[in-house]
C-alpha cells in the first residue's frame, strides 16, 4: 500500500471538482445501479454534510462528519468534534490538537516509548503524537485505537518530516480527518521493518523520548500499533462504508446533507443491490481511460479530494484558468462552455469495464455563484499520472468502499462499488 495518503484538500486555496454520471450497461461485468437513496439516521448511519466548513476559513466540496472520542473505557470522559473531513483516501482518525480538550493517554511502542507520526498527504504533512482513544460515530464504537493528534507543542516537528506543514486549521481547513479507505492500517508491513539504509521503512513513525528538537527518531512500529481504519474495529458493520449524497443542480448548492453508512450487506440499509463492483489492486487502485479509447491511468475514488483531477491542459486541450489575482486557479479547467466528457473505468484484472460520463464547467464562472460551496462540474489538472475521482463523483449516487480482507456479499475487499 502507499504511505503518502491522497486525500485532504488536494490543492491549497480554492479547490473545485468535476461531476461524473455513470453510463451503465456497456462493458464486461457492468450491472445497473439501483436508485440513489439517502439512508435515514440509524445505529450504523451518521449524517454528513458538504457546507462552508470552519468559520472564517471556508471549504469547497469538503465532506464533513461529527466524531466523538473518549478516554479509553471512560464513557463519561468524551468530546464531540464536528467538521472532521471524511476521507476515503487515507486511514485512521487525525484531530487537531487545538480543538482536542481531552487528556488522552499516550500511545506507546512495546518498550513504552511514546509514538508520534508524520502523516504525509499530497497537499502537505501533519505532525504530532499518537494517543489512545475510543472512537464513536453514529452508534458504532472502536475501542482503544491509536489516533493521530495534529500539533507541534508536545514534540517539535523533526527535520525528517518534510513537505508543506498543514497542521493548522487554516491549512487543513477542518478539525480533523476521518480516514475510511479500503485499507486496515495507514502504513502496514513497511513501517514495521527496521529503519536505516536500504530499508523499505518510509520513516513516518517516530519514537520520542523528550520534547527538545531531536528527541523524536524514526522507528519501526508493529502493524498492530499503527493508526488504523476505525470502521474495521467496530463490533459489527465493520467491512466497509457507503457515502450517500444527493444529486445537486449544475450551478451548485450552498450545502448538501447525506449519509455515511457503515457496513456492506450487514443490514437492510447497506445492501450492494445492483451496484458495479470494481476490485482494487494491492495499492487500492483501478484504471481509468480518458478518453475512453485513451491510455489507461491508475485511478482512485477519494472523498477527501474536493475535485476530479485528471491529466493537464497540454494533454486534454481543455483551457486552464488564468486569473492574475488568483494564481492558484491555474490548477483548474476553464472551458468556454460546459463540456460533456466520458472516461472508461476498469479494474486492473481486466474483468470489469464501464463508461463514466462527466461534465466540466468553467471554474471561474461557477465560483462567482454566491454562497455555493458544493459543485459537481468542476475539474482540475493532475500533477501526477493518477486520475483522481474526488468528492463530486459521489453526488447523486451511493459509493461503497470495502475494506481489505473483510467479507461482504460482493466478495472479500478491497473493492469500490457504485
Amino acid at each position: 500500500m502507499e504511505v503518502s495518503w491522497r486525500g485532504v484538500r488536494l490543492w491549497t486555496g480554492l479547490s473545485c471538482a468535476s461531476a461524473v454520471i455513470l453510463s451503465l450497461g456497456t462493458g464486461c461485468g457492468a450491472t445497473e445501479s439501483g436508485p440513489n437513496t439517502i439512508a435515514t439516521l440509524a445505529d450504523n448511519v451518521a449524517e454528513v454534510s458538504v457546507d462552508q466548513g470552519l468559520p472564517n476559513i471556508g471549504y469547497l466540496n469538503g465532506l464533513f462528519a461529527t466524531v466523538t472520542v473518549c478516554v479509553p473505557d471512560s464513557p463519561s470522559e468524551c468530546q464531540t468534534i464536528d467538521h472532521v473531513l471524511v476521507d476515503t483516501g487515507s486511514m485512521g482518525l487525525r484531530l487537531l490538537g487545538s480543538v482536542l480538550t481531552l487528556a488522552l493517554p499516550a500511545w506507546t511502542d512495546d518498550d513504552g516509548g511514546a509514538l508520534a507520526e508524520c502523516g504525509q498527504f499530497i497537499s502537505g504533512s501533519v505532525w504530532g503524537p499518537l494517543r489512545s482513544a475510543d472512537i464513536n460515530i453514529a452508534n458504532e464504537k472502536a475501542g482503544g485505537l491509536a489516533i493521530h493528534v495534529i500539533e507541534e507543542s508536545t514534540y517539535p516537528m523533526p527535520i525528517g518530516c518534510t513537505g508543506t506543514d498543514i497542521s493548522t486549521p487554516d491549512m487543513l481547513g477542518a478539525n480533523g480527518i476521518l480516514g475510511v479507505s479500503s485499507f486496515l492500517r495507514d502504513c502496514g508491513p513497511a513501517c514495521a521493518a527496521g529503519v536505516g539504509k536500504n530499508s523499505e521503512n518510509p520513516e513516518v513513525y517516530y519514537v520520542c523520548s523528550s520534547t527538545p528538537s531531536g528527541g523524536c527518531q524514526p522507528a519501526a512500529v508493529p502493524v498492530s500499533k499503527q493508526v488504523s481504519n476505525p470502521v474495521a474495529f467496530f463490533s459489527q458493520d465493520n467491512n466497509g462504508t457507503i457515502i450517500q449524497l444527493p444529486a445537486i443542480p449544475a450551478e451548485g448548492s450552498p450545502s448538501v446533507i447525506g449519509s455515511l453508512v457503515f457496513g456492506i450487506g450487514t443490514r437492510e440499509n447497506n445492501r450492494l443491490g445492483r451496484s458495479t463492483i470494481i476490485r482494487l489492486d494491492n495499492s487500492g487502485e483501478f484504471l481509468t481511460r480518458y478518453p475512453t479509447n485513451g491510455k489507461a491511468q491508475l485511478a482512485f475514488i477519494d472523498s477527501g479530494s474536493n475535485a476530479i483531477f485528471f491529466q493537464n491542459s497540454d494533454i486534454t486541450g481543455i483551457p486552464a484558468c488564468s486569473d492574475p489575482l488568483a494564481p492558484s486557479l491555474s490548477k483548474f479547467y476553464c472551458p468556454g462552455s460546459m463540456l460533456n466528457l466520458s472516461a472508461m473505468v476498469q479494474d486492473t484484472y481486466g474483468k470489469v469495464a464501464l463508461n463514466v460520463d462527466f461534465t466540466v464547467s468553467n471554474t471561474v464562472l461557477l465560483l462567482t455563484t454566491q454562497d455555493n460551496v458544493a459543485f459537481d462540474n468542476l475539474a482540475g489538472q493532475s500533477d501526477a499520472t493518477y486520475f483522481d475521482w474526488g468528492l463530486p463523483f459521489h453526488f447523486g449516487r451511493n459509493v461503497f468502499t470495502a475494506i481489505e480482507g473483510q467479507e461482504t456479499p460482493g466478495g472479500e475487499g478491497p473493492f469500490v462499488a457504485f
